[in-house]
């Protein structure tokens, strides 16, 4: 049935209205409640999901590790340097900024973990930060190297839109890792 132009709806059309909006809220959140939750108690990403993650990127070798979060790679001949997506660690090479409590140990491990190795970069967003790096998770095998900062406190979680897709993640790890007073949980929240 249609109303006639310029006639407003009445208490009937309004409940019937209500009903309705409501009945597609229930479906919507019944269909998300049948999805699978993450498991926000697991500090580590599922293989199936490191797996689709690692499928989007492209290989490059680690030539030199500037510090934490930050190494220079090569791709063929081409010379980049790469910036971790979500996370940051306390600095130690930028001129004119102390060096933060913890960054020696964190660019110790990163070059342990990441120096010479072959890695998958995987790009979210933004390609580049306004410096020119490029911005991408790194996989070295099947470990999120970006998430495995943070679970050990080597890093906190420092995203910026719009390249959020694994913040959840990070957050939760970095929860665990401050409560379990790993890396620089410990040592700098004593300072």
């Amino acid at each position: 049935m249609t109303r006639p132009s310029g006639v407003t709806p009445g208490p009937y059309d309004r409940a019937m209205l209500k009903r309705s909006l409501a009945l597609a809220v229930l479906l919507c959140a019944s269909a998300c409640s049948s999805l699978p939750a993450p498991n926000r108690a697991s500090s580590s990403l599922s293989t199936q999901q490191t797996t689709s993650s690692i499928g989007r990127g492209e290989l490059a070798t680690v030539q030199r590790v500037v510090d934490g979060d930050t190494f220079i790679a090569l791709e063929g001949t081409r010379r980049f340097r790469v910036r971790l997506i979500g996370v940051d660690t306390p600095e130690t090479v930028k001129p004119g900024a102390p060096i933060g409590c913890f960054g020696p140990e964190a660019s110790a491990y990163a070059k342990r973990v990441l120096a010479g190795r072959q890695v998958r970069l995987v790009y979210d967003v933004d390609r580049y930060d306004r410096y020119g790096r490029t911005l991408a998770y790194v996989f070295v095998g099947k470990t999120f190297f970006n998430l495995d900062l943070v679970q050990h406190g080597y890093a906190v979680v420092e995203t910026v839109p719009p390249d959020v897709a694994h913040v959840e993640d990070f957050v939760a790890a970095q929860r665990v890792a401050r409560a379990s007073h790993l890396g620089h949980w410990l040592k700098c929240a004593l300072r």
